[in-house]
């Protein structure tokens, strides 16, 4: 056995732990300290050493060989549950914990795709989406990853979500993340562009704030007059740039990261 012990900047391994899962790591752990965050990635062959080396170099990687260890316990031990927002109750599919009285169980398989609910942009998003769908929204989730707003939506009662990304693979993961939420899918791959104009009350997008602004008309084109668009993704200085775009109405940090919630432009 063999692990790959890699520091990166807090905020960032959630990415590059789903870099690791398409590698073929069988099990990871994350450590937080004072410099970063500490992902110890396990291997079961030599194989891929030199690649990995390469792939994450400015991770300060270190290869070595392992005594035996439980490494799905290890990894299971790694993602708890959690308490999100007012309503979630995020959990991993092993997790046994009951669901605390008034809370929602969404049940998200870390090692499927970006959008685990540990990251504070998702965690945020969540809350975001608390306030703002009922049992009339018409929910889209642009660049959906693992499916974990859509999922939160279809929950939390919305009349109908949708989620959509560009990546096949994303989009696989997210129809299993459905499935272990015993949900019918609603998972596309594309982009927002495939979507109808005016269609949705909801619109949220997950993504950074480059990707956000590249699509930010498409992100208007499909929202009705006045919906509620909720934006995150970035640090919270670039949160700025957002406010005024979408008459922000709501503005939620965490730690570093922000989220933007506001109404679109009454365009027809």
């Amino acid at each position: 056995m063999y692990s790959l012990d890699l520091t990166c900047p807090a905020g960032s391994s959630e990415l590059i732990s789903a870099e690791l899962w398409e590698r073929g790591t069988i099990g990871i752990r994350e450590i937080d300290g004072l410099f970063g965050t500490q992902l110890i990635a396990c291997f079961e062959t030599n194989e891929a050493r030199e690649s990995l080396l390469v792939q994450f170099a400015a991770y300060s990687p270190h290869w070595k060989q392992e005594d035996v260890t439980d490494w799905v316990l290890v990894t299971q031990e790694s993602w708890p549950a959690r308490e999100v927002g007012r309503r979630f109750f995020v959990a991993p599919p092993w997790n046994q914990e009951p669901t605390p009285p008034g809370r929602i169980r969404l049940i998200q398989n870390p090692g499927l795709a970006c959008g685990t609910g540990d990251h504070p942009c998702t965690q945020l998003a969540l809350i975001a989406l608390e306030n703002a769908v009922n049992a009339k929204a018409r929910v889209a989730d642009i660049g959906s990853g693992s499916g974990i707003l859509t999922i939160g939506a279809t929950l939390l009662g919305a009349r109908f979500a949708v989620g959509i990304d560009t990546d096949e693979a994303a989009s696989a993961a997210a129809l299993q993340n459905f499935a272990l939420n015993g949900l019918e899918p609603a998972i596309f791959t594309g982009s927002a562009d495939c979507l109808a104009t005016g269609a949705f009350d909801v619109v949220a997008a997950n993504i950074s704030s480059t990707v956000v602004l590249a699509i930010f008309d498409e992100i208007l084109r499909i929202a009705k007059p006045g919906a509620t668009v909720i934006l995150t993704g970035f640090s919270t200085a670039e949160a700025k740039t957002f406010e005024p775009l979408i008459a922000a109405t709501w503005v939620a940090e965490m730690g570093d990261w922000a989220c933007v919630a506001g109404t679109a432009p009454g365009t027809s």
